[in-house]
C-alpha cells in the first residue's frame, strides 16, 4: 500500500537503496566465507544483564518485560551477545565467527542518529596474537576498497593509553576521571583547569598538547618520543608502530591516523582500537580493538579477542550516492537464454537481470530504474 502513496522519484530511491544495501550485504558475507569465518547469530532479545558491565554509549536501550518478570532488551551491540553465546556453549577455542544482524538504539532526540542499523562484524576469539588485529584490519581495508569509491581513513589508538597516562598523576579515580571525560569531549577550559595542578610535574608540557594528540603517525610518534611518559604507556606505543609499520609495508595505499586523546570505540576495549571513515560520510564505517577480558563476564577464564563492527546502513548510503555515477542495466531476456543472461551478467558489475513478461514490461522497468535496456532477444536498446 506504501507504494502507491509516495512519488515515483521516491519509491525509485527506496528501490535502489534496498538493492544496494542486498548487495553489500552479500559482499560481505561472501568475504567473510573467502576468510574463514564462521558464521554466528544470536538472539533479537537478551537478558539485560548481558550488558550491565558496560554503559553503552549516548542511547537507552528498548526494554521490554519476559514472561519470568525479567527485563529484556534488543540487542544494542553485537559483541558482547557473541561473547555470552560462545561462553554459554562452551565452543572450543580459538574461532573466527562473522555476522550480519541488526541492533537497536534509543538514540538522543534530534542527533540524526537511526534507532535501528544494520551491523555485520568479525569476532576472532581465542587469538593472542597481533595477527588477530592485523585480519581484522585487512578485511577492514579490502572491504572498504570493495565497497564504496571513495578513499577510506583508518585512526587507531589505545584503549589504555589515556588511563595508564592519568593514572600516573593521581590516585584519586574521581579526578582521573573527570580529567579523561574533559579530554575525550574537548572540553578544553576545563581540561585546562584540571591539569593545572600538574603543572611542576615533567608530564605537563605532554598534558598541555594531549588534546590535539591526533595525525598522522610519523608526527604523532614524533611528539610521544619528546615526552616525559610513564613506563607503563610503552608497550602500547610500541604495539601502535608495529602495526603502523606493518600497514605501511602491507597496504601501502592506506591512509593511516593516531588519535591518543580520543576514547575507545566501547568500554570492553583492552588494547589496540581502529576507526574507519570516508571524507564524503557522517560517521564510523567501521570500528573495532582488542577486548582481552570481555568473556570474564560470562565466564571465570579471559579468552584473548579482537573485534569489528561494519556499519552497514552508512555504506549503504554511501554507494548508493555513488551510483549516480554510471547508468545501471537491466537485461531482458526470454526463458531459454537464462545462461546467455547470466554470462553477460558475470561480466557486468552493475547489471541486474529483468523477470518482465514482455519487452513492454521490460522499458518500464528500465524506465523506473532509469537504467540502460539490454534486450538479448534482439539487439541492445538505449531506452
Amino acid at each position: 500500500m506504501l507504494k502507491h502513496l509516495l512519488p515515483l522519484g521516491t519509491r525509485d530511491e527506496f528501490g535502489r537503496r534496498a538493492r544496494t544495501k542486498q548487495h553489500l550485504i552479500a559482499v560481505i558475507q561472501a568475504h567473510f566465507k573467502q576468510r574463514g569465518l564462521a558464521p554466528i547469530a544470536t538472539p533479537l532479545l537478551e537478558n539485560e544483564a548481558v550488558f550491565d558491565p558496560y554503559q553503552m554509549g549516548n542511547y537507552q536501550l528498548y526494554r521490554l518485560f519476559g514472561n519470568d518478570g525479567r527485563t529484556l532488551v534488543l540487542r544494542p551491540d553485537m559483541t558482547l551477545p557473541v561473547a555470552r553465546f560462545i561462553s554459554a556453549t562452551n565452543v572450543p577455542l580459538p574461532q573466527k565467527f562473522g555476522y550480519v544482524g541488526d541492533i537497536f538504539r534509543v538514540s538522543r532526540q534530534l542527533s540524526g542518529s537511526y534507532n535501528q542499523i544494520t551491523q555485520a562484524g568479525v569476532e576472532l576469539v581465542g587469538y593472542a596474537s597481533l595477527k588477530a588485529e592485523f585480519e581484522c584490519l585487512t578485511i577492514a581495508n579490502q572491504l572498504s576498497s570493495e565497497l564504496i569509491a571513495d578513499a577510506v581513513e583508518i585512526e587507531l589508538g589505545d584503549a589504555q593509553f589515556a588511563q595508564r597516562v592519568v593514572a600516573s598523576l593521581t590516585g584519586d579515580e574521581g579526578e582521573q576521571q573527570a580529567i579523561l571525560t574533559a579530554l575525550f569531549d574537548k572540553q578544553v577550559p576545563r581540561y585546562t583547569k584540571l591539569i593545572a595542578k600538574y603543572r611542576a610535574q615533567p608530564l605537563y608540557d605532554f598534558l598541555k598538547a594531549w588534546p590535539r594528540l591526533f595525525g598522522r603517525p610519523e608526527c604523532i610518534f614524533k611528539e610521544l618520543a619528546a615526552a616525559l611518559l610513564p613506563e607503563t604507556v610503552q608497550p602500547s606505543l610500541k604495539r601502535l608502530q608495529t602495526v603502523v609499520a606493518w600497514m605501511q609495508q602491507t597496504m601501502p595505499e592506506q591512509v593511516i591516523s593516531v588519535d591518543l586523546s580520543s576514547q575507545a570505540p566501547q568500554k570492553y576495549y583492552t588494547g589496540l582500537t581502529f576507526r574507519g571513515y570516508s571524507q564524503a560520510g557522517a560517521g564510523y564505517l567501521f570500528s573495532g580493538g582488542r577486548y582481552d577480558k570481555l568473556l570474564t563476564n560470562f565466564q571465570a577464564e579471559a579468552e584473548p579477542a579482537v573485534g569489528m563492527g561494519l556499519n552497514v546502513d552508512l555504506l549503504t548510503t554511501l554507494a548508493t550516492d555513488q551510483q549516480t555515477a554510471y547508468a545501471e542495466q537491466l537485461i531482458y531476456f526470454e526463458p531459454e537464454q537464462w545462461s546467455q543472461a547470466e554470462a553477460y551478467l558475470a561480466k557486468q558489475p552493475h547489471a541486474i537481470l529483468s523477470l518482465a513478461d514482455d519487452l513492454a514490461g521490460a522499458r518500464i522497468e528500465a524506465q523506473c530504474l532509469n537504467a540502460q535496456l539490454i534486450d538479448l532477444t534482439g539487439g541492445m536498446t538505449n531506452d
